[in-house]
């Protein structure tokens, strides 16, 4: 078994982030995955060997919306870095690019998250170990990474918070792929030509959208969800007041119709990363016809990010999150499957 494992890693073919970047982590990964093997094969019968740890703890499943997910067993002592970051970017074979992904995400130990891959890019959120794992992880969506394409040419990673590893985040590492990285419900109808996520308006660093918040009579809308909104919200922002995503077209229709939004104004929007911005800010402009419309780059994790440095801020309230950080901080009794 050790020696059908070390050939297997030996004699595949090598990428340049496993010859080049960091051996070290990537053989601590190597002897690791070989004595979990061990231990899993020599402490169970044979007749009970399908069902051992090791096997538990990946799982995969087929189809349009196929996952690999792995769960890792021993808990990392390092404090973790919390990060997002997405790219709208066409993918020719989403199913080549998620198990090419999963198979390098493996190796590095402690990873967890979730990753997205769709024909419209890849959307991920991660907790990874400081130090040597987190510069590996970047390195495999970068340039010289094992994707594609660099998933970091528009916009660098949003650095959020370093916590400390007892606190709740992710369970396991997941890499799925589905039809979209956001599913929007955008309504199309017979011969409708697909929204262009490229042409979504202009992103403002952190610095230049605190300055122009502060504009009299400004059109500033919170493209986030209600129970979100409620939470937190920009100073003078106008909370579209949806429940899920996919009510945010009719609403944008009513506000334009009732000239609650002005198209020849600049139409500042905002949201928890920026993402729903990219998918707002096209609909606002090419199907609505606002000529100005401006988001902030990193939403409101880069924005605080800003504010914490500055001592400024127009904030008011707090971040809604999606990690398991919000159940353990409202309610501890949340079980895995609630989160």
């Amino acid at each position: 078994i050790y020696t059908s494992l070390i050939s297997q890693y030996c004699t595949q073919p090598q990428t340049t982030m496993t010859m080049v970047l960091l051996p070290s982590v990537r053989l601590k990964a190597l002897v690791i995955q070989a004595a979990l093997l061990f231990v899993a094969v020599h402490s169970f019968p044979i007749g009970r060997r399908s069902a051992t740890p090791l096997s538990s703890s990946l799982s995969a499943t087929s189809g349009s919306s196929a996952v690999r997910s792995f769960r890792p067993s021993t808990p990392t002592d390092s404090e973790l870095q919390l990060l997002s970051f997405y790219r709208f970017v066409p993918i020719s074979n989403p199913e080549a690019v998620r198990d090419t992904l999963f198979e390098e995400l493996l190796l590095i130990p402690g990873v967890r998250g979730t990753v997205y891959v769709a024909s419209e890019g890849i959307n991920a959120q991660f907790a990874v170990p400081v130090g040597d794992q987190l510069q590996l992880l970047l390195h495999t969506f970068g340039k010289e990474g094992c994707l594609p394409f660099d998933a970091f040419e528009q916009n660098p990673p949003n650095l959020g918070e370093v916590v400390d590893s007892n606190v709740s985040t992710f369970d396991r590492l997941i890499v799925r792929t589905r039809d979209y990285i956001l599913r929007d419900g955008i309504p199309l109808e017979e011969g409708d030509v697909p929204l262009d996520w490229s042409d979504a308006g202009t992103e403002l660093d952190a610095e230049d959208w605190h300055q122009q918040l502060q504009q009299s009579n400004i059109q500033l809308f919170d493209c986030r969800n209600d129970y979100e909104s409620d939470k937190g919200t920009f100073q003078s922002a106008q909370p579209l007041g949806t429940k899920t995503f996919s009510e945010t077209w009719s609403v944008l229709d009513d506000q334009v119709k009732s000239d609650a939004i002005n198209p020849d104004e600049p139409v500042f929007v905002f949201c928890t990363g920026g993402i729903r911005c990219v998918k707002v800010g096209s609909y606002l402009k090419n199907k609505l016809g606002c000529k100005d419309v401006r988001s902030l780059r990193h939403g409101i994790i880069g924005y605080e990010r800003w504010a914490s440095d500055t001592d400024q801020s127009l904030w008011d309230g707090e971040n809604f999150l999606f990690d398991k950080r919000r159940f353990s901080k409202d309610d501890p009794e949340q079980s895995d499957k609630e989160s």
